[in-house]
């Protein structure tokens, strides 16, 4: 990280930002599909012994 981009937190503010630079931007499609099938397990056994 450049030290141009290092953000010293006044005396009142948290050390931890509320919102991070990318949480403006909508997610994109596809991690919304990836939200969605990681809601349920995947339990499917891909294991391959035929060697």
């Amino acid at each position: 990280m450049s030290d141009h981009n290092v953000h010293i937190p006044a005396p009142d503010e948290p050390s931890v930002p509320e919102l991070e630079l990318d949480e403006t931007v909508a997610p994109r499609p596809e991690e919304e599909i990836a939200d969605v099938l990681r809601t349920e397990p995947d339990l499917e056994d891909r294991s391959d012994y035929s060697e």
